[in-house]
């Protein structure tokens, strides 16, 4: 914040990093700085969008005093009151700016302590995860009492989220993700970095007998750019994995500034990043639509001008301002660059503001500069106070000057060195990065492993970071209880919907089937003896389009699931929009089957009974087919169960082999399957007073519609249940 010892600068602009927080849309992201030095104060425009104005006049660089009229933008007069919190105002010097002591504490100064963003609050956490009046300390007698002013996302003590509670010295306050005690909130900073480090203790990954990750022990510090690296088997994702929460260990934990993090994982979340190798986002959006999708899930409790705000945001620290009405695209579908893609991947994670940030391979299938142009963007992020840890195969000199340390892993996944990055050339005795790998398969795992334990290197950044607070003992896991959230579901039905419709090819696809198949049918199916038949390939129809537009929907971003599940996303909410957006298109699919059939066939049964019974029937469908496709790995597998699914239902529905025929077992079956059922419902609709023998004959009762629907509402929603079982079980731990 300092120029120099005697100059001192506070930032204004959009951006929650900036020391004066704007949140106007026509302010942009860094817009401008004040600069004091003894009594002099200079404002400077940092190339802002839409400008800087001082009495009206716009202006670079200008001397200004509290009489000038300062406006950032034409739309935005500023308010000195602003800067009062940051810099004390005496007998003409400017004697405090935030981010140094205050001459007195304020514990003996205050009764009262505001904690939030914004600069009005007695103490400042600038991250976006904490509300701009959040919670406040208050003294009664003798104590302190912490009170969460109605904050989005919790104020907690020891893990446990608090109203208001008693708070002591012995005390962790976690607000925002950001660890606290009261020794840290007396000590005069006006602003909190809310700076976190990140440790492990013995963590161990086993396989039956076979151990992936060795007991490992490690601190990482705030503002380090970590590379993990290592041949092929050492478990380098296993070991990230664990650290980041994905996955749990066999032994030892993970500390987030001394606190559990598989003990208090909803304390810290959205405080953990992590960004796979593959672009897990949605190709048929445009980069600002995704970012806005992304805000509104993840920050669902801010504000739609502060999720838009931090959106423009991270588009302009990702350097993505020029692309974000473009289509992201695929390699098969033109949008947007390769790197640009990474960076949008990327940017899913930035939105929250984390303080550790994982990375798995993050560069690859990049050129040589796009590579370095991403390696230089993540160490500007680590600059700012941030854990960066990456996993990566481009072992090049320029990738080791870039990163600030190293994590070198052998065979059987057993620590090697961990140091600096720039030195690890040195310690393996080699002259180029790669041939470090080559340097290990020399010596056994455990030769590296005692040879690491005897360096300089472990006592300087192993023995020397061990955090003494860390509790030695097992853990606890909390679960994360997440309903049904209707904001939530609006967002994911939104965003689902306008896949679908950009997603025009497979859409048309589906669409163009139901009058493929009604017409088929009307030209078939013309004679009143065949009427029978006719009805019962409506019901199979009706099973086929619902499960058919099911069956991927799941798999296919199965890895978006896992990363919003990560964070807060509710099953309920994610299966309900799925089911909104895919009976939308049956809706259409059974009109046009229900439109075609009934006057072609000079059906009995009415257009509007016929509809609802199709759409009855293709609702149980519909939800198998999101049964199979949580149950499955690939889109492949997805569609090649479907036939399996979809012939009991037709062999055991009724009519290939009628149901009056079947025998005792057969007509069990038959009793699970939802073609049954609704071959007979529409049998009664069609036949029931005209020709009752047309269900009779079947085996089947005319007073049945009733008992009919009945069942496959259940089947409709124990095939609900099931998949959101099949989801719940791809959850952590």
């Amino acid at each position: 914040m300092s120029d120099s010892s005697n100059k001192k600068v506070i930032t204004v602009g959009r951006s929650s990093s900036c020391h004066i927080v704007l949140d106007n849309p026509n302010v942009s992201s860094n817009h401008a700085k004040f600069i004091i030095d003894d009594s002099t104060i200079t404002l400077e425009d940092s190339g802002s969008t839409n400008g800087t104005f001082v009495n009206g006049e716009k202006i670079t660089s200008k001397k200004v005093t509290k009489d000038d009229q300062i406006a950032f933008s034409r739309n935005y007069n500023f308010d000195w009151g602003k800067i009062e919190p940051y810099i004390k105002i005496s007998k003409g010097e400017f004697t405090d700016v935030p981010g140094e002591r205050l001459k007195t504490q304020i514990a003996r100064e205050k009764q009262v302590i505001n904690i939030g963003r914004t600069s009005d609050n007695d103490l400042v956490i600038n991250n976006i995860k904490v509300s701009r009046k959040h919670a406040k300390l208050e003294k009664k007698g003798n104590d302190w009492f912490l009170e969460d002013l109605g904050s989005s996302n919790g104020t907690f003590i020891n893990g446990k989220k608090v109203k208001k509670e008693r708070v002591t010295q012995k005390d962790v306050i976690t607000i925002g993700g950001v660890p606290l005690n009261l020794e840290r909130l007396f000590t005069g900073e006006k602003i909190i970095a809310g700076d976190i480090q990140i440790s492990t203790n013995d963590l161990t990954f086993q396989v039956k007998d076979k151990v992936i990750v060795d007991s490992i022990g490690l601190t990482i510090f705030p503002g380090e750019f970590v590379g993990l690296i290592g041949p092929s088997g050492a478990g380098k994702t296993s070991l990230m994995m664990m650290m980041n929460g994905v996955v749990r260990p066999s032994g030892g934990d993970v500390f987030i500034n001394s606190q559990s993090l598989y003990s208090n994982f909803d304390l810290f979340k959205g405080q953990i990043g992590y960004v796979p190798q593959d672009d897990i986002i949605h190709r048929e959006l445009k980069v600002q639509e995704s970012f806005k999708y992304t805000g509104m899930l993840r920050l669902e409790n801010n504000t739609e001008e502060e999720i838009t705000t931090q959106v423009d945001s991270v588009l302009n620290t990702l350097g993505l301002e020029e692309t974000k009405n473009t289509l992201i695209g695929s390699a098969e579908k033109k949008g947007i660059s390769g790197g640009q893609r990474k960076r949008v991947n990327l940017g899913q994670e930035l939105l929250t503001e984390p303080s550790v940030l994982f990375l798995d391979e993050p560069t690859s299938g990049l050129d040589p500069k796009t590579d370095l142009d991403v390696m230089y963007l993540l160490k500007g992020i680590a600059a700012k106070g941030k854990i960066v840890i990456l996993t990566t195969h481009n072992i090049t000199k320029d990738n080791f000057e870039i990163l600030s340390h190293l994590i070198v892993l052998t065979k059987g996944g057993k620590l090697a060195y961990f140091g600096k990055a720039n030195q690890a050339v040195d310690y393996f005795e080699v002259e180029k990065p790669y041939e470090i790998f080559e340097k290990l398969e020399i010596k056994e795992p455990d030769y590296w492993k005692e040879k690491f334990k005897k360096s300089s290197e472990y006592n300087q950044f192993m023995t020397s970071r061990r955090d003494s607070k860390i509790e030695h003992k097992p853990t606890e896991v909390t679960t994360k209880k997440r309903s049904t959230d209707l904001k939530q579901y609006f967002t994911l039905t939104s965003r689902y919907f306008r896949v679908k419709l950009r997603d025009r090819v497979s859409t048309a696809i589906l669409l163009l089937q139901a009058p493929i198949i009604a017409a088929l049918i009307a030209l078939v199916f013309d004679q009143f003896a065949e009427r029978t038949a006719a009805l019962f390939i409506l019901v199979v129809a009706a099973i086929w389009l619902g499960c058919s537009n099911a069956a991927r929907e799941i798999v296919s971003e199965q890895a978006i699931f896992k990363r919003e599940r990560m964070v807060n996303l509710k099953i309920p909410s994610y299966l309900f929009s799925k089911i909104t957006v895919l009976l939308m298109l049956c809706v259409i699919q059974c009109l046009i089957l229900a439109g075609i059939v009934a006057p072609a066939l000079d059906m009995n049964a009415s257009f509007l009974g016929l509809f609802i019974l199709l759409l009855l029937t293709s609702l149980p469908a519909l939800l198998l087919g999101l049964l199979v496709s949580s149950l499955v790995s690939t889109t492949e597998a997805a569609m090649g169960l479907i036939p399996l699914v979809l012939i009991p239902q037709v062999i055991l529905g009724g009519l290939i082999s009628t149901f009056i025929t079947m025998s005792g077992f057969e007509k069990f079956l038959a009793a699970f399957m939802t073609s049954r059922w609704s071959f007979e419902a529409l049998t009664i609709l069609e036949y029931k007073g005209v020709y009752d023998m047309g269900v009779t004959n079947l085996g089947f009762s005319l007073d049945n519609m009733a008992v009919d629907i009945f069942i496959i509402l259940i089947y409709s929603a124990a095939y609900f249940l099931l998949t959101a079982y099949s989801l719940k079980r791809k959850d952590v731990g």
